[in-house]
């Protein structure tokens, strides 16, 4: 009796310190992956699970090790014994789905389109396309932060350039919800922003005309996956479509044409602007589907001292933001017809690449008592009016004049500052390729002319 009382607590004993040794291999792990040691990271979890199969945390965790290894099958194994673990594991549905979409994507082979038609021909569409905008938040300052009459009045002093277009585009920052947390930002952060607009707010995109808007930023996920599908779910209500997380894509008809929005930034929600090639296989994917395809990209440095296109990676905050350059010119030569870039918040140059426009960045639009406006750069804008043919060749373009109020509010710029502003980057950075912007805004370039 007394011997198998001995054993037993032995037995005990062993596996007190196996859970012991599972429990200090997860730590390890976890604190390796957040300080970048990936190899290191993965060894600890490995053991971990291994010692306790059944910890759905440290299968998750193990798939996030592999998910930045850039291997998604192994990413999409380990998340499927999270599945099988606990099918209600947090977010654990919205990540297995994008690495889904990244595996579909890798097994895409890319083409180049060596031939792209210069000649305009077929049906005519306008597209008006504006850049960053923040519609209020009621995080931080509460109501304060909020455009009074659930800001139907915000875009009073420019919507009716977007009621003209067939299609009006935006970069939407931010998360439509109500009452979902943020965990973002820690509590006194001066330095860290979190947004959070109503849903009821999505009425004012209606109102002003707006058919599209890209969801693909460093707001998206403010108040985490939850937030994301709030705001997909708010678009859709309203009849707004979005280019937001891997596999959505925007496709609307107009005057006889298809055209498809997609949209990448650098993070771990959508397209990733870091890889070109993963980018310009969606782009193909959606020319299979559609007549035109328009890129948006919310990339590069940030501020008044990044007004250039520099032609190499750039970083913000210490993330990198993508060669934009690279990026973009890649995208026509996948099929691109439009490429539309935001994120840097001031304005940057544009070109014409083999027949199509490239806009590197549209500056702020709008941003409710939150965007900050100094050194004026980040106060002068333009909403891009463009008119493409059916096979995708711009025909015509003009940019109309945007100056943000001190609440970050948009309305017409009778100096026409931004206007000046494009002119002058355009020269600079794309001397062969770049626009010239006339004084009422309008955009010439050379006919066909390429690199």
């Amino acid at each position: 009796m007394r011997s198998a009382r001995i054993r037993a607590m032995a037995l005990l004993g062993v596996c007190s310190l196996l859970a012991l040794c599972s429990a200090d291999a997860y730590e390890e792990g976890v604190k390796a992956l957040s300080a970048g040691q990936l190899g290191r990271a993965e060894r600890a979890l490995q053991r971990a699970v291994e010692k306790s199969p059944q910890r759905a945390e440290a299968w998750w965790e193990l798939g996030w090790v592999y998910w930045r290894k850039r291997d998604m099958e192994r990413a999409r194994k380990a998340w499927l014994q999270v599945q099988r673990r606990d099918p209600s594991y947090p977010d654990l549905g919205h990540y297995l789905g994008i690495v889904e979409q990244r595996l579909h994507l890798s097994e895409l082979q890319l083409e180049t389109n060596a031939h792209v038609a210069l000649e305009p021909s077929g049906s005519r569409i306008r597209i008006a396309a504006a850049g960053d905008t923040m519609m209020g938040t009621d995080l931080r300052q509460g109501e304060r932060g909020l455009a009074p009459g659930d800001g139907q009045t915000l875009f009073d002093g420019v919507k009716e350039v977007f009621r003209a277009a067939d299609i009006a585009f935006l970069n939407l920052e931010g998360v439509l919800a109500d009452d979902l947390p943020q965990t973002k930002c820690r509590p006194g952060s001066v330095s860290c922003y979190a947004f959070r607009t109503p849903v009821r707010y999505t009425a004012a995109l209606v109102e002003a005309g707006i058919d599209v808007v890209s969801n693909a930023n460093n707001h998206a996920l403010d108040l985490g996956p939850r937030g994301m599908d709030s705001t997909l779910a708010a678009l859709d209500a309203a009849g707004v479509r979005h280019a937001s997380r891997y596999g959505d894509m925007a496709l609307i008809e107009k005057r006889g044409l298809k055209v498809a929005f997609l949209a990448a930034h650098s993070g771990s929600c959508c397209l990733n602007v870091n890889d070109p090639q993963e980018v310009c296989k969606a782009v193909q994917a959606a020319n299979r589907l559609a007549d035109l395809v328009v890129l948006s990209f919310h990339g590069g440095a940030e501020g008044s001292r990044h007004r250039h296109v520099p032609g190499r990676v750039e970083r913000a905050y210490g993330e990198r933001r993508g060669d934009v350059k690279r990026l973009a010119r890649a995208a026509v030569d996948a099929g691109a017809d439009l490429v539309l870039g935001h994120g840097p918040h001031v304005l940057r140059a544009m070109e014409v690449y083999r027949g199509r426009l490239i806009a590197y960045s549209l500056g702020n639009f709008m941003g409710f008592r939150q965007f900050g406006l100094r050194g004026g750069y980040g106060g002068r804008s333009v909403i891009l009016e463009a008119e493409l043919a059916g096979n995708g060749v711009l025909v015509s373009a003009r940019l109309h004049p945007v100056a943000l109020s001190g609440e970050s509010v948009p309305a017409v710029d009778p100096r026409g500052d931004g206007l000046q502003q494009v002119r002058e980057l355009s020269r600079a950075d794309f001397p062969r390729t770049g626009v010239r912007v006339e004084p009422d805004g309008t955009l010439r370039w050379a006919p066909g002319e390429s690199p």
